[in-house]
């Protein structure tokens, strides 16, 4: 349960706070798993964006405690979790968020994550309480299920994708530009999609087990050292997702961690 909310959610959910010198109270970043579930990454990509931004940052499990190891559980998992039902739990822990005293709330997610993360933002847009702004880092949702043109009439967007990413239809450089051409469509709130022309699928894991299903799945070079080559092109992702939020979620209304 979120502290000052009314009812139990459906999941667990973690939660970090910045550990540096600044919070920004009442703004709240949903972050949203990969097909792997509630794995060290995430949690490390959860408290990496609560620093960068002094936000409060709360992980939902999807999977309701489960975690895949290999691709195969992963792909099991991934595939018997429906979607709409993810996103009627979703929007039950932005209320929740809400009756907190968070009313500055965005969402950001990864690979799986960020097609649930833009789904998330395409329901919530038609309610009284949109997101303020939602991220996605090489994932979109299934079209027939979600219209992503509807966002930017409220909802400002952010998308991360490598050009070297071979997710056809998911994530790939054509799913990108399809994405983009779709966010144009409404142009009451800012949409922008930046592309890493170098990078495959999952760039910003760098957790050594990570690494090597990356490498195991054919992401990056099994030869390559994503952790050390690839740094500067993490740094930029996380800043621009960092100013986003900030932009977007009165981040510019910092006070001291107590």
């Amino acid at each position: 349960m979120i502290t000052g909310a009314a009812k139990k959610l459906p999941f667990q959910v973690y939660q970090f706070k910045p550990q540096k010198l600044s919070k920004v109270p009442g703004s709240a970043i949903i972050v949203l798993q990969e097909w792997w579930g509630i794995d060290n990454q995430i949690k490390r990509h959860a408290q990496h964006l609560s620093d960068n931004t002094g936000m409060t940052t709360f992980v939902p499990d999807l999977y309701k405690g489960k975690i895949g190891v290999t691709a195969e559980e992963a792909n099991h998992l991934m595939s018997n979790l429906n979607w709409r039902n993810a996103i009627g739990e979703l929007s039950e822990l932005n209320d929740q968020l809400y009756e907190a005293r968070y009313r500055d709330v965005g969402a950001i997610g990864f690979c799986m994550g960020g097609g649930l993360s833009l789904a998330l933002a395409t329901t919530l847009v038609k309610t009284k309480r949109p997101l303020k702004a939602v991220v996605t880092c090489y994932g979109t949702p299934p079209a027939e299920l979600f219209d992503v043109r509807d966002i930017t009439t409220r909802t400002p967007v952010q998308g991360h994708f490598g050009g070297q990413d071979k997710m056809v239809g998911f994530s790939d450089p054509a799913a990108a530009d399809a994405l983009e051409f779709d966010l144009k469509t409404n142009k009451n709130a800012e949409a922008n999609i930046f592309r890493y022309p170098n990078q495959g699928h999952a760039f910003l894991n760098d957790l050594d087990w990570n690494v090597e299903k990356r490498k195991e799945l054919g992401f990056v070079d099994k030869k390559s050292d994503p952790i050390k080559d690839e740094e500067g092109v993490r740094f930029q992702a996380w800043d621009r997702i960092s100013q986003f939020f900030t932009k977007n979620l009165g981040g510019e209304s910092r006070t001291e961690v107590e």
